[in-house]
């Protein structure tokens, strides 16, 4: 069942934090606003294309920078000029 919400003086509305929640939405995230079939549709929208999302995880962006302080300190493999070097050096 749907909620009855006020509208402000400068034409806003508060969304519940369970809506958010369940659709993953956060203060600052977008909204993209529709008229259908005489209803307001609200959607979720992200300025970052869907398919690149998983490279601005939380997890992603920490491993990015664990690899940049390895990388700064020289932790580096050796250079191989083949996968089958590569992958001999990983196995030894």
């Amino acid at each position: 069942m749907g909620r009855i919400m006020k509208i402000s003086t400068q034409g806003q509305i508060r969304i519940p934090k369970k809506i958010m929640s369940a659709l993953g939405i956060e203060t600052g995230d977008y909204v993209e606003v529709e008229i259908e079939n005489g209803h307001i549709v609200l959607k979720p929208r992200k300025l970052i294309d869907p398919s690149q999302g998983w490279y601005w995880t939380k997890e992603w962006q920490q491993l990015e920078s664990e690899a940049d302080r390895d990388i700064k300190s020289g932790e580096l493999s050796p250079e191989f000029d083949s996968a089958e070097q590569g992958l001999k050096w990983l196995k030894e």
